[in-house]
């Protein structure tokens, strides 16, 4: 899939966060995200960012790298002919601890489903891939977490870690997405 063919319009409340991600990716760039496509065609549910990201690398010449327990994810890039993307099966955090990439550009996570009534282990869980993969970001690297309302889900960890570090938010909403400073 191209990028002209990708149906924003059914990205509901993830569309903001991706046209302003998407807009920042620079050629050659580096994705890695953690939690895969897991159904064709789920635009608005779970919203298809392995798919979003594979049309982007492919327009930009960049390669994306996605991280998933479930083996049907790996299946289904196969399927779509996701060929920019490169699907891993195993646990994010022992993955990204043996990642071969030198950087990252951009990092997505969205690996652990949020219980809303109680997301802290899924922000605990995200807040945990961060820390490994911290050495891989770069001056300009994005870093954006789905699945937030209202300032507490999969982001609210990520949040404060990044505050403390002094890393600025430029993305709040349903994704929330922060620039590592130049």
């Amino acid at each position: 899939m191209s990028t002209a063919q990708i149906p924003w319009g059914l990205l509901g409340q993830r569309l903001d966060a991706f046209e302003r991600i998407t807009a920042m990716l620079k050629p050659d760039c580096v994705i890695v995200e953690t939690g895969t496509v897991r159904l064709a065609g789920n635009w608005g549910g779970d919203g298809q960012s392995t798919v979003v990201w594979n049309a982007y690398a492919e327009q930009l010449g960049g390669h994306v790298t996605t991280i998933d327990l479930d083996p049907v994810g790996a299946q289904l890039v196969e399927q779509l002919g996701l060929n920019c993307t490169t699907a891993i099966t195993g646990d994010s955090l022992q993955v990204l601890q043996n990642l071969e990439v030198s950087h990252i550009n951009f990092l997505y996570l969205d690996s652990y489903d949020v219980d809303w009534s109680n997301p802290e282990p899924a922000a605990a869980h995200h807040l945990a891939e961060l820390k490994i993969v911290w050495p891989l970001l770069q001056p300009g690297s994005i870093v954006a977490v789905d699945d937030n309302r209202n300032g507490h889900g999969k982001g609210e960890q990520v949040a404060a870690h990044m505050a403390a570090l002094g890393v600025p938010e430029i993305i709040s909403g349903y994704v929330r997405a922060w620039k590592v400073p130049q």
